[in-house]
């Protein structure tokens, strides 16, 4: 059964800055994560009540809350006022429509908004979530469409690891880290499309038919889908690395370089396999075409065939009194052996021509 989708547009001629989901209709709570870290140790907690939640930031250590759940406005709006977030940002978090960019607020807060890209191995579609991160000095704020901290869990891993580089680094390294996630998931989503693909391809030249074609212009649609999510993120990194932010330090441009490169690649991919759906679309229609041609083959023998068989019976069907051989006792079985001879002698010669 498809998705039911209930979007919640933004009320016309409400003032920007106004806090209002733009979104799909979920039922589960908002959930916090608070997170907090530095080379000796981490701490990593639920936030049950914002209201009892005091924000206090060390200078020794790297702060981080994950925020599972976007659909709750006064939620937003209590963290934004937590941090002082601009207005305009809390009103992108909230819009899952808003495509990847970058801003600076405040001259001390950058915004990043950007796509989630999951492969649903039930439908075989790719699952698009509204990601949007928030980083301060010391702290990064990060806030999921829906309920997946799954997603982020290699990075709770890496912070629990005494060696790794998340916690040698700041929370600009770990802003990277999760954008870097969120790409690395991206080539996740390719290899499963890629594998349909050569399934597809297997099913089209063995049985074309119009399964296999629904399959194939679905996952058309689903590679347009992507491209569209994923472009925009492309020109987002370049502005960012170009612009030399200044929360972003030199180490940790190289690190985002590096993302770019891969958002890249993605995009190539993406455009190779949209490349090779056209591919085997025509491959389909050649299929198709070709089975018809044999169909066709087959009928137009068997018509060949029959045509002087057709001939021989008309002329001896036709009843005239002056036919010798209605009367002739060995008539019959005669014309059976030679409609037979020239059966064999038809079917010999069509074999040589490679008709058969």
């Amino acid at each position: 059964m498809p998705k039911r989708y209930i979007i919640q547009n933004k009320n016309l001629g409400t003032s920007p800055g106004t806090l209002t989901y733009v979104g799909k209709e979920v039922s589960f709570e908002t959930k916090i994560w608070w997170t907090s870290y530095n080379f000796d140790k981490y701490e990593i907690s639920e936030v049950p009540d914002l209201g009892n939640f005091s924000v206090e930031l060390a200078e020794d250590k790297t702060y981080w809350m994950n925020v599972d759940g976007i659909h709750e406005p006064a939620v937003i709006a209590n963290i934004g006022d937590m941090f002082n977030l601009h207005p305009l940002v809390l009103e992108d978090i909230l819009n899952t429509h808003q495509k990847p960019k970058f801003e600076y607020y405040n001259e001390d807060q950058l915004f990043v908004t950007l796509k989630m890209i999951e492969y649903n191995p039930y439908t075989r579609e790719a699952e698009i979530e509204h990601l949007s991160f928030v980083m301060g000095e010391g702290y990064v704020i990060s806030f999921q469409e829906e309920r997946s901290r799954d997603i982020f869990e290699p990075i709770l891993t890496r912070i629990k690891a005494s060696a790794g580089k998340t916690r040698k680094n700041g929370a600009d390294y770990l802003l990277y880290a999760l954008i870097d996630l969120v790409v690395d998931n991206y080539f996740t989503v390719l290899d499963k499309f890629s594998e349909n693909m050569e399934q597809l391809e297997e099913e089209i030249i063995k049985n074309p038919n119009p399964k296999a074609l629904n399959e194939l212009y679905s996952m058309k649609r689903e590679l347009t889908i992507m491209r569209k999510t994923i472009f925009p993120l492309r020109e987002m990194l370049a502005s960012l690395i170009r612009e030399e932010a200044p929360l972003i330090t030199a180490n940790t441009s190289l690190y985002l370089r590096d993302v770019l490169d891969h958002v890249m690649q993605v995009i190539e991919t993406v455009d190779s396999y949209r490349d090779l759906g056209a591919s085997l679309m025509d491959l389909y229609l050649s299929q198709v075409s070709n089975k018809m041609n044999n169909v066709m083959k087959v009928l137009t023998v068997i018509s060949v065939i029959f045509m002087p068989l057709t001939f021989i019976a008309g002329i001896y069907g036709m009843n005239f009194d002056n036919m010798p051989e209605l009367h002739w006792r060995y008539g019959y079985y005669v014309v059976w052996i030679v409609m037979v001879i020239l059966v064999i002698v038809m079917l010999i010669w069509f074999k040589r021509k490679n008709w058969l």
